[in-house]
């Protein structure tokens, strides 16, 4: 009876050990890239027309932003875009978007507020006196992408 226990022992023994060699050797084994798929990860970026025009206009009492794109590039599909700023607390905040094209040449959203709004009941950031604007050119040529800082002021 006492074989068998010492043989159960050494038997588990093994077995943890063995565990142990096979998960420390995969968690250092290097990840292997197959290049077909680090192929589709990467995106390549054409270069944006510098004919387009892109401005951020402030409403008047600067708790919102209106987005205008002039020249909007032939073939684009849509453009998205992500206006990013930090509040009088010092939290990043921010709002974005998708605008189908629809072949236009010129789009504008109005009112893109800084803050929230539910149930009809804005929340308005305030002490914002810059924002970061990144937008995304899709068409089917690939993406391009535009970005500006654009200042707030009351």
């Amino acid at each position: 009876m006492k074989g068998k226990i010492i043989i159960s022992i050494i038997v588990g023994v093994v077995i943890i050990v063995a565990i142990g060699v096979l998960v420390i050797k995969n968690l250092t084994k290097p990840i292997s890239t197959n290049s077909s798929n680090s192929q589709n990860a990467k995106e390549e970026f054409i270069p944006l027309d510098s004919s387009v025009s892109v401005d951020l206009i402030p409403r008047a009492d600067a708790k919102a932003v209106s987005l205008k794109v002039s020249n909007i590039p032939t073939g684009t599909d849509s453009i998205e875009f992500e206006i990013s700023y930090d509040n009088d607390k010092g939290l990043r905040k921010g709002a974005n978007g998708k605008i189908k094209v629809n072949g236009e040449k010129e789009i504008e959203r109005k009112d893109i507020l800084f803050g929230t709004c539910s149930k009809n009941v804005c929340t308005y950031d305030s002490g914002i006196t810059s924002v970061s604007l990144t937008m995304r050119f899709n068409s089917d040529n690939g993406i391009s992408i535009f970005t500006k800082d654009f200042p707030i002021t009351q």
